[in-house]
């Protein structure tokens, strides 16, 4: 079996390292940015603010991100998003409650996983003001003493 043209090649990382011109979100410490929230606002249904990851450019990496709650009411789903933004070029980015977890089952059992979306193994956020990480419930309640705890896993630029 022959070797491929020009064996070894390079990733466009490797080559941005080695041109001095790499994106320091792709190449920095990774930081975790830990929430935790136990409910004492009455059953119903509504949103929790969870952390806000710092302005600038972020990379979530959802693999190593965690979602562990309680199990809520019968019906009840968890979605985890972020609020709308203004990314650095100073355009209005919609909220969207669905970007790292759609319909997580809550009323189901403990939800305790890593976070299954946005797929592809990571995701670059822009913003001005910082990434607001929220969760929504819904279909179902969250009860006084239900609790959601987790992180998010992310690099910094």
């Amino acid at each position: 079996m022959a070797a491929f043209t020009g064996t070894p090649v390079k990733s466009n990382e490797y080559t941005l390292q080695t041109d001095g011109k790499v994106h320091v979100r792709d190449y920095s410490d990774l930081k975790i940015a830990y929430f935790s929230y136990t409910h004492s606002a009455g059953a119903g249904t509504g949103e929790v603010d969870l952390v806000q990851l710092p302005a600038g450019r972020v990379r979530i990496f959802p693999d190593l991100c965690r979602i562990v709650s309680t199990q809520f009411a019968s019906n009840a789903d968890l979605h985890l998003g972020y609020r709308a933004y203004t990314d650095e070029a100073g355009t209005a980015v919609a909220e969207d409650d669905n970007a790292f977890l759609d319909n997580g089952d809550a009323g189901g059992g403990v939800i305790d996983a890593a976070w299954a979306l946005p797929a592809g193994g990571s995701a670059v956020y822009d913003t001005q003001g910082g990434l607001r990480v929220f969760a929504k419930i819904d279909t179902g309640n969250i009860e006084d003493t239900d609790t959601i705890d987790g992180w998010v896993a992310y690099v910094h630029a």
